[in-house]
């Protein structure tokens, strides 16, 4: 079986609006974990306010077929709103230890 792949999506978030962007994860995270080649998922918050980037999201999943497929099926709950955006990658394991 292939390695899993990870999705890493970095986003930077309006003042003031973390908690909605933090209760609009949870609710995608909990739409995609009943999605068949979920593995899991976290979301990381800055230490330092003056980031760029206030929150990555780690998620893993079985392949990016599983992904994309899961992806296409919550589109509507996935959708950002407006004073946050997403950058979001697949990446796959090139060293490990």
């Amino acid at each position: 079986m292939p390695a899993p792949i990870a999705l890493i999506n970095m986003f930077e978030v309006s003042g003031g609006m973390e908690h909605e962007f933090v209760e609009w994860w949870k609710n995608c995270s909990e739409a995609l974990k009943k999605e068949p080649g979920f593995i899991d998922a976290r979301l990381h918050r800055n230490l330092t306010s003056a980031s760029h980037f206030q929150f990555i999201n780690v998620a893993h999943w079985e392949t990016e077929e599983a992904f994309a497929a899961a992806r296409t099926r919550n589109k509507d709950i996935m959708q950002g709103r407006p004073g946050w955006k997403g950058s979001p990658a697949l990446y796959e394991v090139s060293v490990s230890y």
